[in-house]
């Protein structure tokens, strides 16, 4: 058994370390979560573990992680752990096996880049792996690969491998160790957990100095009513405020009495199963007794709280659902106050003593984080949190007690908003304007319908008025774009222009109103290149949770919730996750006709992509990615994009590339999911398009690529010239690769390991081309120019290069038919090749049939060009004289 290692080592009656449930049934995942724990036994170290098979497959690091790609740190792989292990912090008894303290330096979750590696399991048994972290403290791709024989273990030796940081955008050469000392958990250091008993008696001990009077209530939601602020219009200033920022979240109650901790959301529901990395963070903490206040904030990768993605964890009700989302969509509890401590009430301290107090027991850089501030200051920090794009700041008198009502001791100042609107319409203008009085703005809301929102009518100049009219004149229509409007929801005015719903504007307005509407909003501008379906309503609500359900697991209990998120998904129901079971994407206008002549909607493109992700993720596997938008199917405009826009979801990865072209960093979308294929899609990017060589290697593909063009030409002369191609290709070693480009072309195709620059493949390339039209001279050719081929077929090799893209294999088309990149067998590419047949409603279906993909191997058939080359010269020079 996996875990024998382990619990021969350990017994469980004399140690406080997990000794593990059932193992979970493996699972095909190309990821899981990682935890890093520090521990000082005989001498300090990191353990870096990461989940696999239902295990936590492990590495002891002597120097611990680190961020610079040239510090390759020792590790020495050790016994499996149970997954429950992965939240153990404390004090292992001395006598017992690894005596000494633990905590949790890190926790997050990984993802293998190289499919072809295989699983996680398998890619460590040939000893290395390549994946991407994103913790709370390390983030971008790392690499494990071992120096050891293979059978070092068998002769009663460690392992050893080196763990080494890739260079990426996260690579630094600042000790994160030694910036990062604490748990991510209990936010102690090492040292602290080791002596965290007095952590707290010194909390006590002040406590005493200040008098704070005994605690009388109970710990119940019900005794401890929140403080609240008024809103002000005006700023305040002066050496009697402090000032926080306004996080974008909501707010929780979170108490602890013994060993387990609730929390309660403002309306006194319990919200504890919503989040239980929260939850463990607290019952980490060496204290049992408190109630402390703050806001539940999910952050965006800028480190700013985003609304929409805490909307993913407000609603969610299943457990493996729930414990997923902890580590994918992490959440932090940002705590501003404490109300009571060890049996002492603090409410009636001011509000400075009682942030200090607080700052002494929230120190950490992970779920838990304390809500630090400034004090004076208030208009120089209202500048900075509205120049930043935040919410807004709280003003606290900093001497007030903890009053339990709303209380102008507080005060809420917001920042204007800037947001997105679609406009439906417009009123007839009044007095001396012209053209139109106001424009009707709207929202999509999360069925794809247009949400009426409210009205703007400020902001416009004479000239501006005119432009606006006559752009929206040609978009008239008798009926209103906007859904039916809820009892308590803004509705538009009867007497009305409507349009069509295309153009987009940018709006500032004060804030959003309790109706979902929007007050003192000033128009800002035109926005062409935003869709409009992007323009979307977040409803701003409370989150009403539950208490955990009798009969399931605690996921705020140590391993509850890394043990729920390994389970295979499939355990929790025969379905596949759709728009309508918690599914991380939703359709919008699925019936929109995409392909106007077959009728192809835009809900079965997006269900195509869902069905072939698992042939078509591979490919797309850790590669930058372009696409073309068509917003109104294939007989509407397009676009290119290839910059992932600020509203993109968290979980959704990006890469930051420099763009010369741009002269700055472009997040390019990195598709590694089947939901991230879908949220794709569901943007009416038609086709995908990705580079040729991957984030690890970016300057160094890793295929050669013959793009054989029949534009002029026919289809089969593309055939013959693309058969040539192969044979050439295998007279010097290689074994070529053939798809459909999706339209009249073929793209021949030879892995490459990635040690080559893009120009050295394209000159081998070119050498080949040259040697295909010297053979071929009455159908091929390598002129670029479409007017000099005279009819013949077009080898182009010069798609190889940074930016470049091909349509990447089973990506769609924009032309009629719904046409699709397709890997052929070499029996299938015939003189009577139609690539149209390889379509929408036939490659899912044919894919089914063939069982394997015959491209796949140009992922792991990588050849090296030194010992072609010698033969692809000669074969260049000719025969000698």
């Amino acid at each position: 058994m996996p875990l024998d290692r382990y619990r021969s080592k350990r017994s469980a009656n004399r140690t406080p370390e997990p000794f593990g449930g059932p193992q979970p049934a493996k699972s095909p995942t190309k990821g899981g979560i990682f935890i890093i724990q520090q521990h000082h036994a005989r001498r300090m170290h990191f353990d870096f573990r990461m989940e696999m098979d239902g295990v936590l497959r492990s590495w002891a690091v002597p120097k611990g992680p680190a961020l610079n790609p040239a510090d390759k740190r020792l590790a020495m792989m050790v016994e499996d752990h149970p997954l429950e292990y992965g939240d153990f912090e404390g004090i292992i008894p001395a006598g017992n096996y690894g005596a000494g303290a633990v905590i949790v330096w890190d926790r997050g979750t990984y993802t293998m880049i190289d499919p072809a590696e295989g699983t996680p399991a398998e890619a460590v048994d040939k000893g290395k792996i390549d994946f991407v972290l994103n913790g709370y403290k390390l983030h971008g791709v790392f690499t494990l690969v071992r120096t050891s024989p293979r059978d070092a273990q068998r002769a009663g030796e460690k392992q050893q491998w080196l763990l080494i940081k890739k260079r990426d955008q996260h690579a630094e050469d600042e000790d994160v160790l030694e910036k990062h000392p604490r748990s991510v958990l209990s936010g102690l250091t090492l040292a602290e957990m080791q002596d965290s008993s007095r952590v707290g008696q010194r909390l006590i001990e002040t406590l005493a100095e200040l008098k704070a009077p005994q605690l009388k209530e109970k710990l119940e939601p019900r005794a401890f009513p929140l403080m609240l602020a008024k809103l002000s219009e005006d700023l305040v200033d002066g050496e009697q405020w402090l000032f926080e920022l306004k996080y974008d979240g909501v707010r929780a109650l979170a108490i602890r009495d013994g060993e387990h901790t609730r929390l309660f959301a403002r309306s006194g529901r319990e919200i504890t199963a919503r989040y239980p990395e929260v939850t463990l963070a607290f019952n980490s903490l060496p204290f049992d007794r408190f109630v402390m206040d703050g806001e539940i904030v999910a952050l965006d990768e800028s480190g700013k709280p985003g609304f929409q993605l805490l909307q993913r964890r407000m609603h969610v009700e299943d457990r493996r659902q729930v414990a997923r989302l902890s580590f994918s969509v992490p959440v932090h509890h940002f705590l501003f106050d404490i109300l009571a401590f060890d049996g002492y009430d603090l409410r009636q301290l001011a509000l400075e003593q009682r942030k200090h107090l607080l700052g002494q027991l929230i120190r950490g850089d992970g779920p838990l984080r304390y809500c630090d501030h400034v004090v004076g200051h208030g208009r120089e920090f209202y500048d900075e949190v509205e120049k930043a794009g935040l919410e807004g700041m709280i003003a606290k008198r900093r001497e007030a007690p903890y009053r339990g009502v709303r209380s102008a001791d507080w005060l809420k100042i917001k920042c204007p908003l800037t947001r997105s609107f679609v406009i439906g319409g417009y009123t007839d203008p009044e007095g001396t304007r012209t053209h139109f009085g106001a424009l009707l703005l709207g929202m999509y809301d999360d069925r794809g319908e247009l949400r009426f929102m409210d009205k703007v009518g400020t902001g416009f100049s004479r000239d501006l008025l005119a432009k606006i009219h006559a752009l929206l004149t040609p978009l008239s229509r008798s009926t209103s774009p906007f859904r039916k409007s809820g009892p308590d929801e803004p509705t538009p005015p009867h007497e009305a222009h409507f349009c069509e719903p295309k153009l987009v504007c940018a709006v500032r307005f004060g804030e959003f109103t309790d109706h979902g509407g929007i007050r003192h909003p000033a128009f800002l501008g035109l926005l062409p290149e935003v869709d409009p379906l992007q323009c979307r309503y977040q409803e701003v609500d409370e989150a009403e949770g539950t208490a955990l359900p009798s009969g399931t697991v605690d996921l705020s209990e140590p391993g509850g919730a890394i043990r729920e998120a390994a389970e295979p998904a499939g355990q929790a129901g025969n379905h596949r996750q759709r728009p309508d079971d918690n599914s991380k994407v939703v359709t919008t206008h699925p019936d929109k006709v995409f392909w106007p002549k077959e009728g192809y909607t835009k809900g079965e493109m997006v269900e195509y992509y869902r069905a072939i992700s698992k042939w078509m993720l591979p490919y797309l596997a850790d590669r930058p990615v372009m696409l073309t938008r068509y917003p109104d199917g294939i007989a509407g405009k397009n676009f290119y994009q290839k910059d992932a826009p600020a509203f993109a979801p968290r979980w959704l990865r990006t890469e930051k590339i420099y763009s010369q072209d741009a002269d700055r960093e472009i997040s390019f979308f990195v598709i590694d999911s089947e939901d991230a294929l879908a949220y794709i899609a569901n943007l009416a990017a038609i086709t995908i398009h990705m580079w040729s060589s991957r984030i690890i290697h970016l300057e160094r593909p890793d295929w050669l690529l013959f793009d054989i063009d029949p534009k002029g030409s026919t289809t089969p002369n593309a055939v013959l010239v693309a058969k040539e191609v192969a044979k050439t290709l295998r007279d010097l070693g290689m074994r070529p690769y053939i798809k459909t480009s999706g339209q009249m072309g073929l793209h021949v195709v030879v892995g490459l390991k990635p040690r080559y620059t893009y120009d050295q493949a394209k000159m081998f390339s070119e050498l080949v081309g040259r040697v295909v039209v010297e053979r071929m001279p009455e159908i091929a050719t390598m002129n670029r120019n479409p007017s000099t081929r005279n009819g013949k077929v077009y080898i182009d090799y010069l798609q190889l290069g940074h930016g470049r893209t091909i349509a990447a294999p089973f990506s769609l088309r924009a032309q009629d038919g719904a046409p699709v990149s397709t890997p052929l067998k070499w029996s299938e590419v015939r003189t009577d090749l139609d690539p149209r047949a390889y379509n929408i409603k036939t490659t899912v279906e044919r894919m089914s049939r063939l069982g394997e993909d015959p491209f796949l191997g140009a992922l792991t058939d990588q050849v090296t060009l030194e010992d072609a080359l010698p033969t692809l010269e000669k074969t260049v020079a000719g025969p000698s004289s």
